[in-house]
């Protein structure tokens, strides 16, 4: 696994997500209040952009069907969801975020 810097912490506002393409993968950082969290961009029911989506308190709402993942786990918590988004660690480094994804 490497390490990949995407922004300073700074680019993403708190109840914010941006998408970066990271090493081939479409990739969305999230900032919540806790902390910063990273999943797949590509919705596993109809591979549609969730970038496009709307944050709905720690759950990310895919604009296509409604349905959502928990940003923080990636699991599907809503119909017509069932199977879970891809996720990636994330650090910050002197003020870099940097996602974790394989090389």
């Amino acid at each position: 696994m490497s390490w990949y810097r995407v922004c300073r912490s700074s680019d993403v506002a708190v109840r914010s997500m941006q998408n970066f393409p990271v090493n081939g993968i479409e990739v969305n950082l999230y900032h919540l209040e806790d902390g910063w969290f990273a999943t797949s961009d590509i919705c596993t029911h109809q591979d549609c952009s969730l970038s496009d989506g709307d944050i709905d308190g720690n759950e990310i709402v895919c604009r296509c069907h409604g349905g959502a993942f928990d940003i923080r786990t990636g699991g599907a918590t809503r119909m017509p969801c069932t199977i879970p988004l891809e996720t990636f660690s994330v650090r910050i480094r002197n003020e870099f975020i940097e996602i974790e994804i394989e090389p």
